[in-house]
This record gives C-alpha cells, sequence and structure tokens, in this order.
C-alpha cells in the first residue's frame, strides 16, 4: 500500500510533466500561428483533449481522491482481511477463557493438596 507522500509525489510528478507538455504544445501553437490559423486551431483542441483525458482518465480520479481526503482504490481483499482479523480475536478470547478455567482448576487442585496435608499433619 502506497504512503501518502508517495502519492503526493506521484501527483506532483504527473502535474508537472503535464505543465511541460502544455508548454511545449504553446510553443507548438506559436510557431504554427506563423504559418496559418488552422494550424492553431489544431494545436488547442489537440491540448483540450489532452486535458480532458488526463483529467477524465486515472490520473484525476486519483487527485480527486486525494482532494477529497478517500483512497482512490479500496483494497479488495480488506473485507477479507477483517473477518480474518475478527476470527483470530475470538480464538484469543476464546483461549483466553480456557486459560483463566484452567488457572481456576489448579488453584482448586492445590487448595486441596494444602487441606490434604494439613490434614496428614494433625493425624501424626
Amino acid at each position: 500500500m502506497a504512503s501518502r507522500s508517495s502519492k503526493v509525489l506521484g501527483m506532483i510528478t504527473v502535474l508537472a510533466m503535464t505543465g511541460m507538455s502544455l508548454t511545449f504544445l504553446a510553443f507548438l501553437i506559436d510557431e504554427a500561428g506563423r504559418n496559418g490559423f488552422e494550424f492553431v486551431l489544431a494545436g488547442l483542441l489537440g491540448g483540450g483533449g489532452f486535458g480532458w483525458l488526463l483529467l477524465r482518465g486515472p490520473v484525476g480520479k486519483a487527485i480527486a481522491g486525494m482532494l477529497e481526503g478517500g483512497s482512490s482504490a479500496e483494497d479488495p481483499m480488506l473485507g477479507v482481511r477483517l473477518a480474518d482479523v475478527e476470527d483470530r480475536l475470538q480464538e484469543v478470547s476464546l483461549e483466553t477463557q480456557r486459560m483463566m478455567e484452567l488457572e481456576d482448576r489448579l488453584e482448586f487442585a492445590e487448595r486441596l493438596l494444602a487441606q490434604r496435608v494439613q490434614a496428614d499433619g494433625r493425624e501424626r
């Protein structure tokens, strides 16, 4: 599971790469503007399409999830792991109860032995 700092670093990297590519696209549009208006429109449509794909795709969803404070992808095994931990906790609880019963039995046996030793000491 990725830590929050690595997610932030990944988001910053993706946004930096996007900024660099949009800067390059702006440079191409500027150069294409000297050759004709059609190239400017094509560049703007390409940049808009790139931005739309970026923000509507998994990167945009990940950014939205981070801004909302939730995780973008839930662990599919989380429910199974939680059920396993609850089962283990119940087993530990049962074993603890069993140990307490054994301690009570041991105390009872010790008291019986102590009474028997005292009774043997009185008879002599």
